[in-house]
Parts: structure tokens; C-alpha cells; sequence
């Protein structure tokens, strides 16, 4: 094979489908081996990766959505320069979400090195290799050498295993060369096997502690939304155990609406009940971790009160962890144990039915998880209290979502309070960066062309990538723009953290624009949402019906109507 052959070979062999990003520079020789998407033509002979051309901001974003989306592998490219550093802030969501995909960027050629060529790679220029490898130490593969090519694909292979996101940096003339290896060498990304006797002590351990009489505490990381029926199997330990539960923004994904001991979100835009039963954790209480990582979103900074704290995690070394441990978040007591989550419940639920424990069980959680009123709107705005819980009963089967870094992904959570049957959301708030909406959506349009994608943003988020727009436009995105003419996570912050500040000093201010006019100009259709709502079911209605257009809505919204708690406030 030649070097392009093993490439392609690999990409095959991950199941990607789909590289996203700009063509130009060094990256001419790998893209004449692709086809667009979607296809221009019909069938061809030719397997492979097809190409969709999108800003490198966004592109950035697309395999991340791709794999929260389907757990489908996704690629993005950028070629050398400033694109690379575009395309590079979905590589630290995925390092921070602990989300496998790969990043490709090329380097300027070696026989350049020394004579000033335009964007240097080289440690002359931008020294991009050691800049990608500060944030990624072990995660970056340079394709330079026609001998050590395959076996560092291979390498980058057991890294994308381990949810880790690799970046390949590839010298292009060297990938025309021969390799000296045939095909074949590799082969689809598969779980963890479960280690059967890490389990069973395991779970003894677990259940000696429990049956001292304590109350088991459960919280629902983000890891579960990977975990095939995973809402069932908390359901069913919940029931077991008599333990509330509660999750982070993304562990909602493996939780039940109906499950009776669910108390809801906790910390950022967390609710009252999860907040009060979190607090109350004390050295009496066991805390069970499901595929969390304490980070401040979840537990704003503090750590596991519990007396005991049972972690189980996919993840080896995952973020957050030291030392492959999160011991270090832990006040008391602490045991972890690294092994597929889904065989972790089913093993769990199996062995405490046949011998339920003798724990201290809880009471339900109450049918409404808010206990504070929260203020309407000023006139002429949507009320975005109505906004949520209107639009949680319209949600259609196989809906998935995104909140980009704007209230919504604060508020929406608060107000709707618990997960939907119909619906995965999902944010990237580790890394918050601004405006990765689009590229989440497309991304998991790519890996789900029959489901319904909708994403959340904010009008400071959208100046980040309407330029993008334009290719979106017939994917049947449904994208709400939140409009309130600030950066207003950071207007509610201000008075927390600079009472008194006078307002021209805020700086959250936006230029006014019609969101509506570029969307259409872009070939979306557009509305604007009426403040009473009545518009919102024909919109939906549309989105439903698949028209072969994407939708944006404009929705007016007060920045000071509060909702969600924002406990980072504290910190600043």
C-alpha cells in the first residue's frame, strides 16, 4: 500500500464515512481521493470517506456530534496555517468529553524547512506539531516516514479505542510512497471486555457497604448516554438500592423521565431537589458514580461528601482523573473500579436482585423538582418558561439535540426539569466554546440521516459560524437562536461577581442583527417565534415533516429573567 492506501484502509476499518473541512495547501493530494457529500454522482466504484466542505471552525465540531449522535467515528480536516487552530477547538471538547475523532492537518513539505514557505509548520514557523502535542501529548501521530506510517496508525488505532481523540499530522508527499505492508492491518473500534472477577468484587464490596444500613446516593454521568438501555438499568438499581439519583447535564441520557427516585439536574442549571439531597450528602451516606467526571459543572468544584464514593468508569485515564484515579476528588472513602459501564449495571442489577440489600432507602423525589417561582419576562419577550415546557411535549422520536454556550444550555434543563424519552441532549460545556452548535448538528446528521437534529444557540454564539450556514441549508437542521442583544450568561453573572458595576462597563452589549434575513439569504427558511407561542406547533409541525430545508427560529428573550442557577458565579 501506499501511504494514502493505509489512510484510507484505517478510516475504513473505524467506520468513517464522512471527513469535513476546507480543502487547499497540503491537503490537495488526500482530498483528489475523495468523493463530495452528498454525492454529485452516482454510485462509483471507489470506497472510501466522502468529503463535506465547511469552515474549520465548524468542521471541528462535526465529528463530536457524529459520535454523541450515533457513536459513529468522524474525521475533520484543515490544511496548514491559522485553519489548524480553527479547527483545533473541537480537538480540546473532545480531549475534555473524552470523545473519540480524528483531527488531520498536514505539514509543510520537509524540502521547504529553512526557506521561508508560506504558512511554515516547521519549529521556523508556527511549530504546529509541538503546539498540538501541549494539549495532546499522547494523541499526536506524525505520518511523515513510509516505514513507521502503518504502526502509527495502529498506535493512533488503541487511543481512539480508549475514547481519546487523535490527531494525524501527515506529510504529504511522503504518503505517495510505498509502505511495504499489505492491507488489512486494521480493524473496527470495539469495547472494553469486561474483567468478570473485577466485577464480582466489585459488587461484594459495594454490597458489604451497603448492608451496614446507609443510604445510597447515586449519580448519572455523561458515560451513559454511551450505554445501550442505560435508563432502564439506573431505573432498576435505583429500585434495588432505594437510592435517589441525580445527573449532570449529559449523564440525563442515562436516565428515566419516569423513574421515582430521580431528583434531576445538579449545579449548573441544577434544580432545587437534586441541589438539596447533593448537600445533604454526609460521612453516613454511600455515593454511587456512573460515569461522571467531578467536574465544575457538575460539582462546582467541591468534593464527594459521601463517607464512601463508588466510581465506575469506561474510561481509562480519563479527564479529571490523576493518576488514572478520581480518588483525589473524594473526602472519605474511595474505590474505583475501570470496566464497561453497561456490564457494570447489568452485573449490579443481576446480583443485588438475587440478594437485595439491606441499604436505608429513600423517599421519592417530588413530582416537581423546583421549589423557587421564577419571574416572567418584561413584556414583549418570550417567556421562556413556556418556551421549554411547550416544547418537551413536542419532541419527535430519534430527536437529538445541542446546547451551544448561551442560557439555553443553563435554563433549558432547569425548566424541563428531566430527561425525554424522545430526545438526547447534549452539551460541550467543558470546553464552552461559542458557536460549536452548527458542527454538532451536522456532524450528527451525517451519522443519523433519519433523525430529527436541533440545536440551541445564542446570538453571540451565532456570529461564530454564520458563514457556514450556507452548507447546512438543505439538512433539515431546526436551529433556535436565542435573542436577547448581550452575552447574557455573563449580563446574570455581573452582579454576582461586581455589584454596582455601572452597565457601560458590562461590555455584553451586541449589535442588533435580523437572524431571519442572513438564515434565508443562506437558504434556510426563517420565522421569528411570537411571544405568546403561537406559532410554535406549525413550526414544529414543518421540522417534523422533513422539508429538505433547515429552520431557524428567532426567539426574543430577557436577559433578566433568571431560571437555571449559574453556582460558577461564585468563583469568578
Amino acid at each position: 500500500m501506499t501511504g494514502y492506501e493505509a489512510l484510507f484502509d484505517a478510516f475504513n476499518a473505524w467506520g468513517i464515512t464522512t471527513c469535513t473541512g476546507v480543502t487547499g495547501g497540503g491537503l490537495l493530494h488526500l482530498l483528489r481521493h475523495m468523493e463530495p457529500y452528498p454525492r454529485e454522482v452516482e454510485s462509483s466504484p471507489k470506497e472510501g470517506p466522502r468529503f463535506f466542505t465547511l469552515g474549520e471552525y465548524a468542521a471541528g465540531f462535526v465529528p463530536l456530534g457524529s459520535y454523541l449522535a450515533t457513536g459513529a467515528l468522524g474525521c475533520c480536516v484543515a490544511t496548514t496555517g491559522a485553519a489548524t487552530k480553527l479547527l483545533s477547538c473541537g480537538l480540546s471538547d473532545a480531549k475534555l468529553h473524552d470523545i473519540p475523532a480524528v483531527f488531520l492537518v498536514p505539514l509543510a513539505s520537509a524540502t521547504s524547512h529553512g526557506l521561508c514557505p508560506l504558512q511554515d509548520t516547521s519549529v521556523h514557523g508556527n511549530n504546529i506539531v509541538d503546539q498540538l502535542k501541549a494539549e495532546l501529548p499522547d494523541g499526536v501521530f506524525l505520518l511523515d516516514e513510509p516505514s513507521t506510517l502503518v504502526s502509527r496508525l495502529q498506535q493512533a488505532q488503541q487511543r481512539l479505542q480508549h475514547s481519546k481523540p487523535v490527531v494525524l499530522v501527515i506529510e504529504p508527499m511522503a504518503l505517495n510512497q510505498r509502505t511495504g505492508v499489505d492491507p488489512g492491518l486494521f480493524s473496527a473500534l470495539r469495547p472494553m471486555e469486561p474483567d468478570t472477577a473485577r466485577m464480582r468484587d466489585f459488587v461484594e464490596t459495594f454490597r458489604d457497604a451497603v448492608d451496614e444500613g446507609r443510604r445510597v446516593v447515586i449519580l448519572a454521568g455523561e458515560e451513559l448516554a454511551r450505554v445501550p438501555r442505560a435508563g432502564r438499568l439506573t431505573t432498576q438499581l435505583c429500585e434495588l438500592l432505594g437510592a435517589p439519583i441525580v445527573w449532570s447535564i449529559n449523564g440525563a441520557n442515562g436516565v428515566e423521565r419516569h423513574n421515582p427516585m430521580g431528583h434531576g439536574y445538579i449545579s449548573f442549571g441544577g434544580n432545587d431537589a437534586a441541589m438539596a439531597l447533593w448537600s445533604s450528602l454526609g460521612e453516613d451516606d454511600i455515593l454511587l458514580v456512573l460515569g461522571a467526571c467531578p467536574d465544575e459543572y457538575t460539582v462546582n468544584l467541591q468534593p464527594y461528601n459521601a463517607g464512601q464514593t463508588f466510581v465506575i468508569t469506561s474510561i481509562e485515564d480519563g479527564y479529571g482523573q490523576s493518576n488514572g484515579s478520581f480518588a483525589h476528588r473524594a473526602r472519605h472513602a474511595f474505590h474505583q473500579w475501570v470496566t464497561p459501564l453497561d456490564s457494570a449495571l447489568h452485573a449490579l442489577v443481576e446480583q443485588l436482585a438475587v440478594r437485595p440489600p439491606r441499604s436505608r432507602r429513600a423517599r421519592p423525589a417530588p413530582s416537581d423538582l423546583n421549589e423557587r417561582p421564577r419571574a416572567p419576562p418584561r413584556p414583549g419577550h418570550v417567556d421562556m418558561r413556556r418556551f421549554f415546557t411547550r416544547l418537551d411535549g413536542l419532541w419527535a422520536p430519534g430527536t437529538i439535540g445541542f446546547d451551544d454556550v448561551c442560557l439555553s444550555y443553563k435554563d433549558r434543563q432547569y425548566i424541563t426539569q428531566r430527561p425525554h424519552s424522545n430526545a438526547r441532549f447534549f452539551s460541550l460545556y467543558r470546553g464552552s466554546a461559542m458557536g460549536n452548535v452548527l458542527g454538532l448538528c451536522i456532524g450528527a446528521r451525517q451519522a443519523s440521516p433519519e433523525g430529527h437534529v436541533v440545536g440551541f444557540t445564542g446570538d453571540g454564539c451565532f456570529r461564530l459560524f454564520a458563514g457556514c450556514l450556507s452548507e447546512a441549508s438543505t439538512l433539515d437542521l431546526l436551529l433556535f437562536v436565542l435573542d436577547n442583544g448581550q452575552y447574557g450568561i455573563v449580563e446574570q453573572v455581573l452582579p454576582v461577581t461586581h455589584p454596582g458595576l455601572e452597565p457601560n462597563r458590562h461590555h455584553t452589549a451586541l449589535t442588533r442583527m435580523n437572524f431571519g434575513d442572513v438564515a434565508r439569504a443562506c437558504g434556510w427558511m426563517a420565522f421569528d417565534l411570537k411571544p405568546d407561542l403561537a406559532n410554535l406547533d406549525a413550526i414544529m409541525g414543518l421540522h417534523r415533516a422533513r422539508p429538505g430545508q433547515s429552520i431557524l427560529v428567532t426567539v426574543s428573550v430577557d436577559t433578566d429573567q433568571l431560571l437555571g442557577p449559574n453556582p460558577r458565579a461564585a468563583n469568578l
